[in-house]
């Protein structure tokens, strides 16, 4: 009778603790999330990136931390299921440095590989705010959640979501990008590289 009460006791204990600690989790995007016609055309054009988050600094975050704003662009590839991601990069000091990765689409999944780098994947997640991704990239060396937007500025309780979110899934270290100078011209930024 002790033992049953006692477990009744701790019943109660964990569902007051899980009322008043709420964890909103990010909703990772399934097939159903999407209409198939349209994916990934919904996102193609400009996405800024605004902050990260990762369950450690190095090397997570440490490579973004030279980093003040960073403009990018998806478009299809001239090849099938490929989508090309470009970059322009301004770094704290000035600089303007291109990327560009292919991100690769699998026709039964919403998961995206990227080429060349077999053990990354990344993971769609939907966000409160409607002109906002959340992807989350993993691989044997880093976990980390990227927020991206269509626009550069965000209102602050878009970001503050995204933090709350990342630290519910154990993203403890945050970066947001100091967004202080400049955009570089994606299209300038490519053509003299």
């Amino acid at each position: 009778m002790f033992q049953q009460a006692w477990a009744y006791l701790l019943y109660l204990f964990g569902l007051l603790v899980d009322a008043i600690s709420v964890c909103e989790h990010a909703g990772k995007l399934t097939p159903n999330d999407l209409n198939r016609q349209q994916f990934p055309s919904q996102y193609f054009g400009d996405w800024y990136f605004i902050a990260a988050a990762a369950s450690e600094v190095s090397p997570s975050l440490e490579q973004f931390t030279g980093i003040d704003n960073t403009l990018f662009n998806i478009n299809e590839e001239t090849q099938p299921d490929r989508l090309l991601l470009r970059a322009a990069i301004r770094t704290k000091t000035g600089s303007c440095v291109p990327r560009k990765w292919i991100f690769l689409v699998s026709e039964h999944s919403l998961d995206l590989g990227t080429e060349g780098r077999p053990d990354r994947k990344t993971e769609l997640f939907s966000s409160k705010c409607t002109s906002c991704i959340i992807l989350q990239e993993t691989d044997p060396q880093v976990q980390r959640l990227f927020l991206y937007s269509r626009t550069p500025q965000m209102n602050q309780t878009h970001i503050d979501d995204f933090r709350k979110k990342a630290v519910c899934a154990g993203f403890h270290e945050f970066l947001l990008l100091p967004q202080a100078q400049e955009y570089c011209d994606l299209q300038a930024t490519h053509t003299s590289k």
